[in-house]
Order: structure tokens, then C-alpha cells, then sequence
């Protein structure tokens, strides 16, 4: 029994030189590849690359809802059945289906629908474990797209970092980081981290915090270091900006894994049903640069660790 415990591109160059130029660009992109594989075996890992239309560098795992359903957040499996690495947990009044009605690439997103309150929370919840309990360090992305605009009473979780162990013989999971959704008095919607495991709230600066964009795509992005000697890391960027890095920090139980969730999730909204889109999430061993096509592609990469 498991007890959940949750707060509340090819281009074409015309010259009329053509062979010479076509020479010269091949020499450029062939030393140019050479000297990113020399560095990547000297420093020990590779450095930032632009992400292109398909999966990212470095990604163990990504979920583009293409297949028409949300099965790809069972991989490797299809659904809750074997060796899925991953889940899809509905509580209270709440669906989580693939949609047309927006999408960041392709035809499909993930359509994560809630009414609240419900008895006392709704949420759904896409779990991924599979890839934080092989590797202690990586990087997860997803894209989000928010209708409208909506105010929380207490919380409003929309991503979390768990870890689950035992007490008295029962499996437990409850939340280590959260990033929750506040409301300004202007009626803004803005971010902020929470470390639930020891109370923690952590505010963007009250002179510079960035909106969440209604209406249109964006992108949330985190580097976690799963570890239990205070020496884990969460990091968090929105569309390329960062706002936490947070670091010396608890990030599992001593005894415990860590697994990522995409949530819309709450204890009461208004108006009180929230519908939020999610699109091309991904988790990666490299830093993934899923905002590169409207943003500076200019950005950091961090060596992970692979145990």
C-alpha cells in the first residue's frame, strides 16, 4: 500500500562560388565539431547545444502527447501495467487528457483539468520516477500554457520533486519542492518554490518577478540533484531566466527515491475550474534548451552524474 501525502534545419547557400564557400563552411562546421569533442573529453562532458524540432540532447525520456493519448508518461510501458516508469494520478474533481485545442509542437498537448475545492483538494498529477531513481542529477523541462488567469486560496502546485520510503512498513511519498502558483493584488499570476519538507518558502524579488504569461506558450526548466546529506540542489529557470538556485539542501529522505510530477493542483481556485495545457517535456542528462527557439541560446551546462 502506498500512502500519498501531498500540501495541500539543412540550409541552402547561393554563391557564385559555390564549391569554394560549400568547402569552406564544411571545414568551419567539421573543426568546429572537432573542437566541441575535444573539449567534451578533456572537461569530462559536453556543452550546451541548441535543441531542434526533435528530442533534445542528453534526454532519457521526453512526452509530446503525438501519440493522441498520454501513454508516454508510462514509458516503458503503455500504462499501469509492468515496468511503468512513470503514472497518471487523478484526486477529486480532475481529468488529464490529450488535446487539440493548443499545443506547443505537432497537433496534441496534455489538457490537465480541475474543479475545486473537492473534498478538500483536486489535482492531477503525471509522474515521472523512472529517470530520477538511475541518475541523481538531471534536468526536466516542460512547456506550459495557461487560458486565464485564476486565484488560489492557500496553494496552487503546478510541478514537484516527491520521495517516497517507509514508515512502519507503509510506503510513503510526500513532496520535497514545489513550485506554486500565487496571485498578486494587480491579478497577476507569478511563481514561487517551496521546500516542503522544512516549511520553506522562497519569493521571487518583489522589484523583478516575472509574470506567468496567459495566452501563450512558455517554458519552466530545473536542474534537481536527488540527495540526503544536504547537499542537493534545485535550480529553476522560465523562459531561460533563472529565478532560484538553491543549494545545500535536503531533496529526498535518507531512505528514500525521488520522482517528478507535472500537476494542476489545488485546494480551491477562483473562478474554480482550471484548465492548463502542457507540452514537450522532457528530462535530460544535459541542460535542455527547449526555450532556444524564441529565446538566447547562450546558456550553462552542468557535468552529471551517472550512478
Amino acid at each position: 500500500m502506498t500512502v500519498l501525502r501531498e500540501r495541500n534545419h539543412i540550409f541552402k547557400i547561393k554563391t557564385n562560388c559555390a564549391h569554394t564557400s560549400f568547402l569552406s563552411l564544411r571545414g568551419k562546421v567539421y573543426l568546429l565539431a572537432a573542437l566541441s569533442l575535444l573539449l567534451a573529453a578533456i572537461f569530462g562532458c559536453a556543452g550546451y547545444t541548441a535543441k531542434t524540432n526533435g528530442v533534445p540532447p542528453g534526454a532519457l525520456w521526453s512526452a509530446n502527447m503525438e501519440t493522441g493519448d498520454l501513454s508516454q508518461w508510462f514509458y516503458p510501458m503503455t500504462g499501469p501495467v509492468g515496468n511503468f516508469g512513470g503514472d497518471i494520478e487523478n484526486s477529486g474533481n480532475a481529468t488529464a487528457v490529450a488535446s487539440t485545442d493548443f499545443a506547443h509542437s505537432g497537433r496534441y498537448s496534455a489538457k490537465l483539468t480541475i474543479t475545486t475545492p473537492d473534498t478538500p483538494t483536486s489535482g492531477v498529477r503525471l509522474f515521472r520516477w523512472d529517470e530520477a531513481q538511475k541518475y541523481p542529477q538531471l534536468y526536466y523541462s516542460v512547456w506550459y500554457y495557461f487560458p486565464q488567469r485564476h486565484s488560489p486560496y492557500l496553494f496552487w502546485n503546478v510541478l514537484q520533486w516527491k520521495s517516497k520510503h517507509l514508515v512502519s512498513g507503509v510506503a510513503t511519498s510526500d513532496p520535497f519542492f514545489t513550485l506554486e502558483v500565487a496571485a498578486s493584488p494587480t491579478g497577476e499570476i507569478f511563481f514561487y518554490l517551496r521546500d516542503d519538507h522544512t516549511n520553506t518558502t522562497f519569493q521571487q524579488p518583489a522589484q523583478n518577478v516575472m509574470p506567468i504569461p496567459i495566452g501563450r506558450w512558455f517554458n519552466v526548466e530545473a536542474f534537481y540533484q536527488c540527495d540526503a546529506s544536504g547537499a542537493g540542489r534545485v535550480a529553476i529557470w522560465q523562459d531561460g531566466t533563472q529565478l532560484w538556485d538553491i543549494q545545500n539542501v535536503d531533496t529526498r529522505y535518507a531512505d528514500g527515491d525521488c520522482a517528478w510530477s507535472v500537476n494542476n493542483y489545488s485546494s480551491g481556485l477562483t473562478p474554480a475550474t482550471a484548465t492548463i495545457y502542457i507540452d514537450d517535456a522532457a528530462i535530460s542528462t544535459q541542460r535542455i534548451s527547449s526555450h532556444g527557439s524564441a529565446h538566447s541560446s547562450n546558456q550553462e551546462s552542468v557535468c552529471v552524474s551517472q550512478q
